[in-house]
């Protein structure tokens, strides 16, 4: 009799301490493991269908994180692979072709995006990173005349027609075939080479204009050592300057596709480099407030609160930064507050506690909740106090 007495005293206790919870909105069930890589895996098929490679592989990537032996997931890295390998090095060949012709530009542009579809591209990425500048105090002004072209200007001070493309880096001119007459053409001086000036080779000048030009984006293969060595410092801000450039472009690349946390990699490298940069910061700014959006949307709200938070750090007066963290942090206490109230009403008290408290690590202050986390907290105690001495009254029976 006492052990029952005791126990309904534990339930007329629970009752009363919990009758006046509030019920708010369901707890959002929390995905199995299955579950997720359910979704994964349907993600990625999703993606493939698509022709978005590289997101395929990712998912399958992620996948793999939570079964590394799904046979699914690991066909389809393989396959994935496999194609964004093929597709890089067609990429690279039409930017090699486009280089020959002399479209830097556009060959520019191709090898970024093999760069982008294999990231460890070695050809790509030695293409874009190891060039060189020539010291620029140095030229020859030479104006265009009816039937010159940038390959017979190299033929005529350096002997070698392939060299156009230095002419060509020299004058930022993109595309080597889009020259005028008339138009002033700065002809760098090269101090190891000696100018020829023999204008009786035309027949080998016609034969030379159809080979592959070489060196414009290997700049290592430009015999300038004395030049360098003649300026050591301004050589190596130069290499400095295309390398921080080329990060640029490929992040500017990288967020017009949406790849923003990719975009966002390669500008906090210029930044490291140069921290005034305001391309980078700017984009910088705008990649990490489009990935708190996406986390926003996903209804994460904290992880989309410290991108925004980012973002001020790059552009202190966005107000659009300021106005989502802010109400991604009203969303994310308002939301923990009401699982709180939800577990309290189902006497989860340790769950309805956790939730409470991740609010309370925010704003203290919020809806009372840190008289609610002490409330369960006794309620808790007492309840384990019941416990142990129903388990007693028991035990004595």
């Amino acid at each position: 009799m006492k052990s029952r007495a005791v126990f309904c005293c534990s339930l007329m206790v629970i009752g009363c301490l919990t009758g006046c919870a509030h019920f708010g909105m369901q707890a959002p069930k929390t995905p199995t493991q299955e579950e997720y890589l359910g979704r994964t895996l349907q993600k990625a098929a999703e993606c493939e269908s698509k022709g978005e490679w590289v997101e395929a592989l990712r998912a399958y990537k992620i996948a793999l994180t939570v079964s590394p032996a799904n046979p699914k997931a690991l066909d389809g890295r393989t396959q994935m692979e496999a194609r964004l390998k093929n597709l890089a090095e067609e990429q690279y060949r039409v930017g090699q072709d486009l280089q020959k012709q002399g479209k830097f530009a556009e060959a520019r542009r191709h090898f970024l995006t093999a760069l982008r579809l294999r990231p460890d591209h070695p050809d790509a990425l030695r293409t874009l990173t190891s060039k060189k500048r020539l010291p620029s105090e140095e030229y020859i002004l030479h104006t265009l005349k009816p039937g010159e072209s940038l390959s017979k200007l190299a033929m005529l001070y350096y002997g070698d027609p392939a060299k156009f493309t230095l002419i060509a880096r020299y004058n930022q001119i993109t595309d080597a075939h889009l020259v005028q007459v008339g138009q002033e053409i700065r002809v760098p001086l090269l101090a190891d080479l000696e100018a020829e000036s023999s204008r009786d080779k035309t027949a080998e000048l016609e034969a030379e204009e159809t080979r592959a030009p070489q060196g414009y984006w290997d700049w290592s293969s430009i015999d300038s050592e004395l030049a360098e060595r003649r300026m050591p410092s301004e050589a190596t801000k130069a290499e400095a300057a295309d390398q921080i450039v080329s990060y640029r472009e490929l992040g500017i690349e990288l967020f017009k596709e949406g790849r923003y946390e990719e975009a966002l990699f390669e500008f906090n490298k210029v930044l490291c480099v140069c921290t005034d940069d305001q391309t980078a910061m700017d984009y910088a700014c705008r990649a990490s407030f489009e990935l708190g959006l996406v986390l926003f949307q996903m209804k994460d709200y904290l992880a989309a609160r410290e991108h925004f938070l980012v973002s001020l750090k790059y552009k202190s007066d966005c107000g659009q930064c300021r106005a989502y963290m802010k109400e991604s942090e009203e969303l994310y206490k308002e939301l923990h507050y009401k699982r709180g109230i939800e577990f309290y009403g189902k006497e989860q008290l340790s769950e309805a506690i956790k939730a409470w408290e991740m609010v309370q690590k925010l704003d203290p202050t919020y809806k009372r909740v840190d008289y609610y986390i002490r409330k369960a907290k006794e309620i808790q105690k007492k309840l384990e106090e019941l416990k142990q001495e129903t388990q007693t009254g028991l035990s004595g029976s």
